[in-house]
């Protein structure tokens, strides 16, 4: 899992890791539905949404996963969206890295 560290800084690759199991403690499963049920599902975010996100995403890096959540918590519907839909990317990135890595494969 060292590649996982390059790809998720700090703190995210443990809530990768975490991911890979199932386990997406950022997140309420209504809104990862939600995510990718929405009609605008694959537009980009708004500039101010971006931002939001990466600060989103610093948090996620940095602080405890309660000070995390609470930083998701306060985006905007269309900011969260879009850090959920990164972070199932990133969650993409990573199972694919473990099966490169994997002995079996």
């Amino acid at each position: 899992m060292d590649k996982l560290s390059t790809l998720a800084p700090g703190r995210l690759s443990s809530l990768l890791v975490q991911g890979l199991r199932g386990h997406h403690p950022l997140f309420d499963a209504d809104a990862i539905r939600e995510a990718f049920e929405a009609p605008e599902a694959d537009a980009p975010v708004s500039r101010e949404d971006a931002d939001d996100v990466g600060q989103a995403l610093l948090s996620i890096c940095r602080d405890s996963p309660r000070a995390a959540r609470g930083a998701v918590d306060t985006l905007s519907p269309q900011a969260r969206l879009g850090l959920i839909r990164l972070y199932f990317r990133l969650l993409d990135r990573a199972h694919d890295e473990k099966r490169r890595t994997s002995p079996t494969h």
